[in-house]
């Protein structure tokens, strides 16, 4: 694992306006609370759905602060866990958060998940955590194609997104975010499957879990 955060972004590729806000070091720092009251069930969920195999490669796409990422790197057997994650604030909290644990077969670099520097099939498994609902809808068919050509022909995607709320969470929030998306972090609901048909893969799981009032969605894909 790399001490500090190495850098593959390139400065031609536009970022969307959530990445300058999670590079804010206040948000870095309060974003543990929001992922321990409404994402951390979904997040359980998440890693027993992965069904980790000795000997596989993971890559988790935007780590944030690392919550996730410190459940991988502790999965015996994998040959290797790699993060990425474009804020440089968010990421200096994840290399923080792992600092006490074991550095081997674990690294994280800097980089846009639209253009990561991995080779064709570099991975088994592909971790993409509440990333995909921060995207412009333009952006998202283009990061599941940048996913496809890193994973593995027989590789797993896992993704979690926020999923549609009850009608009461659900007016409220999209009202806040037609005001100024920075009210509720960027984040709106989004649905993955025509994205994901669209983009030639095959939809294995689809949950909805439930903590706090806040609705997640769980999708293992593989491509088709």
């Amino acid at each position: 694992m790399n001490d500090r955060p190495g850098s593959a972004l390139s400065d031609s590729v536009p970022r969307p306006a959530s990445w300058r806000l999670y590079n804010w070091p206040g948000l870095a720092r309060s974003y543990d609370i929001w992922s321990a009251l409404t994402e951390s069930r979904a997040a359980a969920r998440a890693l027993e759905v992965a069904d980790f195999q000795p000997g596989e490669s993971v890559l988790e796409v935007a780590v944030g602060t690392g919550v996730m990422f410190s459940k991988l790197a502790q999965i015996g057997g994998l040959k290797h866990c790699v993060g990425i994650e474009p804020a440089e604030a968010m990421l200096c909290r994840a290399l923080r958060r792992l600092a006490s644990q074991r550095k081997e077969r674990t690294s994280f670099c800097r980089a846009d998940a639209r253009q990561t520097p991995f080779t064709p099939q570099s991975f088994d498994v592909i971790v993409n955590c509440y990333m995909l609902d921060l995207l412009p809808e333009s952006d998202i068919q283009e990061v599941l194609r940048e996913f496809q050509r890193i994973l593995k022909p027989t590789g797993r995607l896992v993704l979690l997104v926020m999923a549609r709320q009850n009608w009461l969470i659900q007016g409220l929030w999209m009202s806040a975010y037609a005001l100024s998306p920075t009210l509720v972090g960027g984040c709106r609901p989004v649905s993955l499957s025509g994205y994901l048909t669209a983009g030639g893969w095959r939809t294995e799981r689809d949950e909805q879990i439930s903590q706090s009032g806040f609705r997640s969605q769980l999708i293992l894909a593989k491509a088709s």
